[in-house]
């Protein structure tokens, strides 16, 4: 029984790191008490702040009141479990730091499944959803070629113009008919909400900008009080709530339905989620080890699983789904502490606020304004997000298409309703949301456009300056095979300073053939040359002044030259091996991708 437990969940296990320098603590020390304590509670109120999210499904599916303010408590429960999965060391824990917030990306999809089929198909769904994420922990990170950068920027692309309307329309008191005219109070309560959170994520301190949400609300809070639009109608709705209550308040836990409508687009956004959860497994790993290579899948499986029980607990008890929040990551840097007991603390202080219903009322009555203030900015943050993602790999023909394509198909749905109007019921939450549109073709037309490309090339070095059409070959290479442009770089130096150096030192006799070999994790080329093989120089001061003597020889420059040469090579590349076989010297270059 156990080997077949180990072989479906294997045993925690934790990978040898070297703590980096800027950080305090990394995932398995044991900070002081004190210390634990004053990064749990920042982490938690980074955590609350986007609590907000809760607000905004529970009142765009028709809460209010006591359910209202059950739903979030419940929220923010689970919230509080998933984080202090992941700190522990369980088989189905990540053993990092890794916060677990409010989902964006599901908020815009279990809102209209709740409002067409009810809050039960939308349980349901996540139920589904979440067992599926929690099974493909085991071999989803290796899906990533599924999910290329250009597909995740242009979902958080179309998640940005997806939240927009929803934030401007409260930021304005505009309703969707039309119906109501421009609101000043608002505009102006709006305006100092994003003036505030954007004067804080500029020019505020590491540690400040982490707290961006919370000090925006405060100064709309503020404006909204001067306004009439928060005063003391809104306190004493707080202090009328209890000190202490459990956190399903009237909320009623529905009855999942299985609808294939509701199930459909809410596994596809868990799938999509789990990916998003992958970059921040592979964040919080790099930041926890100084000698980081490659991603650590038994690790990233274990935050999967910890997703999918989250998950399949929310649909459980009928509220949003959470997952990893790369903001708290940010504070987790900024602060210099990762041990995964600050993950446990900041766990136990959620659930906490979870009984406390004051907290869960302070956030539901914040003005509209204010919400949509910090929903505009989310939106704009997420917009120039999926623009970093999709320029941050060379781009060609076939890329352009798949995302000019899916954002121009994900936006036609947005801004022309009538496209969705005769489709079925069923099926109008799939292809009548563009976000959900928009972001399959991308997989789809990914998949199709890498239809005969080879991921392996080769040229042969011929022209007077190898070095550029080298440099030249791997742009074209990186370009139809979606490499990162930094990683191009790399390797076009390497190469270039490899052929110097070997050049310099006599130790080609003739062209070279460059064989190039990509998959979503590496890139590895490999130099075949008549000659001998690159013996690379010991790494050593170099005395530039003995250099620069008279009686100095060019044997000591060679070196000193071969020494420089070396060091970069190695420093380029992840990985450097050189061999001699038959009269021909093979040199191989790893760059991890």
């Amino acid at each position: 029984m156990k080997k077949l437990l180990d072989a479906i969940l294997p045993p925690f296990s934790d990978s040898r790191r070297k703590k980096p320098k800027e950080m305090l603590y990394i995932a398995q020390e044991i900070p002081p008490t004190s210390t634990v304590l004053v990064a749990a509670v920042q982490h938690a109120l980074v955590a609350m702040m986007l609590v907000i999210y809760l607000v905004i499904t529970g009142t765009d599916i028709g809460l209010a009141g006591e359910s209202l303010r059950g739903f979030i408590c419940m929220g923010i429960l689970v919230m509080g479990i998933g984080t202090i999965l992941n700190g522990l060391t369980t088989r189905v824990s990540a053993g990092h730091l890794i916060v677990f917030i409010p989902g964006t990306m599901t908020m815009m999809v279990f809102i209209p499944v709740a409002n067409t089929f009810g809050l039960g198909a939308a349980a349901g769904g996540l139920m589904i959803s979440g067992l599926i994420v929690f099974w493909m922990g085991r071999f989803l990170p290796r899906m990533r070629s599924l999910f290329p950068p250009e597909v995740m920027g242009v979902l958080l692309l179309l998640l940005g113009m997806s939240l927009l309307p929803g934030g401007v329309r409260r930021s304005t008191g505009l309703s969707a008919g039309g119906g109501s005219p421009l609101d000043f109070a608002h505009v102006l309560v709006a305006a100092v909400t994003l003036c505030a959170i954007t004067a804080t994520a500029v020019w505020g301190a590491a540690r400040l900008r982490v707290l961006g949400l919370i000090i925006g609300a405060a100064a709309g809070l503020s404006a909204a009080s001067l306004t009439g639009g928060f005063g003391a109608r809104e306190l004493a709705a707080v202090a009328g709530q209890p000190f202490f209550s459990f956190p399903i308040g009237g909320h009623t836990i529905p009855t999942p339905a299985w609808v294939a409508g509701a199930i459909l687009p809410l596994v596809f956004v868990g799938i999509i989620g789990a990916v998003d959860e992958m970059g921040c497994g592979v964040v919080a790993d790099r930041m926890n080890n100084d000698q980081w290579r490659r991603a650590d899948l038994p690790m990233i499986g274990r935050l999967l699983n910890t997703s999918g029980l989250c998950i399949f607990l929310s649909g459980l008890i009928g509220t949003l789904m959470a997952g990893s929040s790369s903001a708290n990551l940010g504070l987790a840097h900024a602060t210099g502490v990762a041990a995964r007991r600050v993950g446990v603390a900041a766990g136990i202080l959620l659930i906490l606020v979870a009984f406390l219903p004051q907290f869960a009322q302070l956030i539901m009555l914040l003005p509209a304004a204010v919400i949509g203030a910090i929903m505009i900015y989310t939106a704009a943050y997420m917009m120039v997000s999926g623009m970093e993602l999709i320029l941050s790999r060379l781009l060609n023909g076939r890329r352009r298409a798949t995302v000019g394509f899916s954002v121009a198909a994900g936006a036609a749905v947005m801004l022309i309703p009538e496209l969705a109007a005769s489709v079925p019921a069923e099926w109008k939450t799939i292809l009548g949301s563009g976000l959900i549109v928009g972001v399959s073709l991308a997989i789809v037309l990914n998949q199709i456009f890498r239809i005969g490309i080879s991921q392996s090339r080769e040229i042969q070095l011929d022209e007077p300056n190898p070095a550029e059409q080298a440099a030249r070959f791997l742009e074209d290479c990186g370009a139809a095979w979606g490499a990162r442009r930094d990683v191009i770089n790399r390797a076009g130096l390497a190469v270039g300073e490899a052929l110097e150096v070997l050049a310099g030192a006599g130790w080609i006799h003739g062209p070279a053939r460059l064989f190039a070999e990509f998959d979503e994790y590496h890139l590895d080329l490999t130099l075949h040359y008549p000659g001998k093989a690159w013996r690379p120089a010991q790494s050593r001061p170099i005395d530039l002044n003995a250099l620069l003597e008279q009686d100095s020889d060019d044997r000591m420059i060679d070196e000193a030259i071969n020494s420089v040469s070396s060091g970069m090579i190695r420093s380029l590349a992840d990985r450097v091996e050189s061999e001699e076989q038959n009269g021909q010297g093979h040199l191989k270059l790893r760059f991890e991708h």
